[in-house]
């Protein structure tokens, strides 16, 4: 078993007031990993199977289980769309600008899956848990 730590810092001397200096960090003990993977998305919108990537798997997994997300695109105006796919109202849980990346926990209930604001951006993910 591998444990992995992510840690996030935020720091500013010019956003409020005050300088601003923190962190948190999380650690999940896993056995497998799906390895890194990039595919393109080619779907622009929710609900639409064709060309979305399926980015966590739930029935494969047992929680908890965390999954890194990257949008590779150098322009920010690129946007990859991460959303549950559950039986009601499939929410959007995460807005991914290119360049920009993402950590989310994930239980073995819904899939989550990914769209783009156009077609063909490419979309870096990895699952990070136990096999089911």
């Amino acid at each position: 078993m591998a444990t992995i730590t992510a840690t996030v810092s935020i720091s500013s001397s010019d956003l409020v007031t005050d300088n601003i200096n923190f962190s948190a960090a999380t650690s999940i003990t896993a056995n497998h990993t799906e390895g890194l993977s990039r595919k393109k998305i080619t779907s622009t919108a929710k609900g639409t199977s064709a060309g979305q990537v399926t980015l966590f798997d739930a029935s494969m997994w047992t929680a908890p289980a965390m999954v890194y997300i990257k949008n590779t695109s150098s322009s920010a105006s690129d946007i990859v769309y991460v959303y549950v796919n559950t039986a009601a109202d499939d929410p959007i849980v995460g807005h991914i600008r290119g360049g920009d990346w993402a950590l989310l926990p994930c239980s073995n209930s819904d899939d989550l899956l990914a769209y783009a604001s156009g077609s063909g951006i490419v979309v870096e993910y990895m699952v990070i848990g136990t096999l089911a």
